[in-house]
């Protein structure tokens, strides 16, 4: 088993690596073979579980996600769709499934990989009641708006070709490993490809990723990028942004990337095993609204109080 993780790039990483230098070191290094009881220290065991906790909001963007993989996959193989009620009470089950699992603590420690635990539950947060009902609302007009947007339209009312659907891909840029995993890609008839982003939060959260995963789609498929069509639906209100791409857009997410890594490598002992510096070395970034909400918390000797 290897001492040190796989060295890789992705949006969420770089994410987390602006949110919090230390939130970035327990997630990528100290809970590395934490997994494992018998080769993790209980230091690494105990970040291990904490980086398997869920919030709320991610998790219900999780199954929104799945919700429109399934319908696309049904659709796309056998030109039927599930009901809304059905997608509904499925969505309803897991989420109560959650909560459920939630409770059971030991059962959690036991095995966290496979083991739900939200962490409003687990940290007995105050928000747990709001999110809640914030969840049930947004939950029904995703359900509601899927089959009403211009996506839905242009799969079922015309003849398409899907090429992908929540496909995991890499690609390589500076040497390193980058994670490409598109919501969905589809060529229209016009030969047009769409790259779709499913969004269950605010509007205008457009993410520069979605440049790079064009010049993923130029690159694989051959593909000029005049051809190649960014659409952002927000399943919540149903509305969509679409954007067109030129190079100065993928020359730009490009060098962006670049300098992330060489930043992230800088926090290296040894680039060629991933080998990272010492944990004192990844600078706490204390604030109240990102600690409490921060899986880590109860390690984290400098979180704010």
């Amino acid at each position: 088993m290897a001492k040190y993780p796989q060295w890789s790039y992705s949006q969420s990483r770089a994410n987390m690596f602006d949110e919090c230098l230390r939130k970035y070191y327990f997630h990528y290094y100290g809970s590395h073979n934490g997994w494992n009881e018998k080769l993790g220290s209980e230091e690494q065991v105990q970040a291990y579980r904490l980086k398997q906790l869920r919030n709320f909001y991610l998790l219900f963007g999780d199954l929104a996600h799945r919700m429109c993989e399934s319908a696309l996959r049904q659709w796309d193989e056998s030109k039927s769709s599930p009901r809304p009620e059905f997608l509904d009470t499925t969505m309803r089950k897991l989420l109560n499934d959650a909560y459920i699992q939630s409770r059971d603590l030991e059962g959690w420690m036991r095995n966290p990989k496979h083991h739900m635990m939200l962490s409003e539950i687990y940290y007995g947060d105050d928000t747990l009641n709001s999110r809640i009902a914030t969840i049930k609302q947004r939950q029904e007009e995703c359900v509601r708006h899927l089959y009403h947007n211009k996506t839905w339209q242009e799969i079922t009312g015309s003849r398409v070709n899907i090429l992908e659907i929540e496909k995991w891909d890499t690609m390589i840029l500076f040497d390193t490993k980058v994670y490409v995993k598109m919501d969905l890609l589809y060529r229209k008839e016009d030969g047009t490809v769409v790259i779709v982003d499913w969004k269950t939060g605010r509007e205008d959260d457009f993410s520069d990723q979605l440049y790079l995963y064009a010049s993923y789609v130029q690159e694989k498929y051959n593909m000029p990028l005049e051809n190649i069509q960014i659409r952002v639906e927000y399943l919540v209100t149903g509305e969509h942004q679409e954007y067109s791409v030129t190079r100065e857009d993928i020359v730009k997410v490009e060098q962006n990337i670049g300098r992330y890594i060489e930043e992230m490598r800088s926090c290296l002992d040894d680039d060629y095993y991933n080998r990272p510096k010492p944990e004192s070395y990844f600078t706490a970034m204390p604030s109240p609204r990102k600690c409490k909400e921060c899986n880590f918390r109860e390690i984290c000797k400098d979180r704010a109080v």
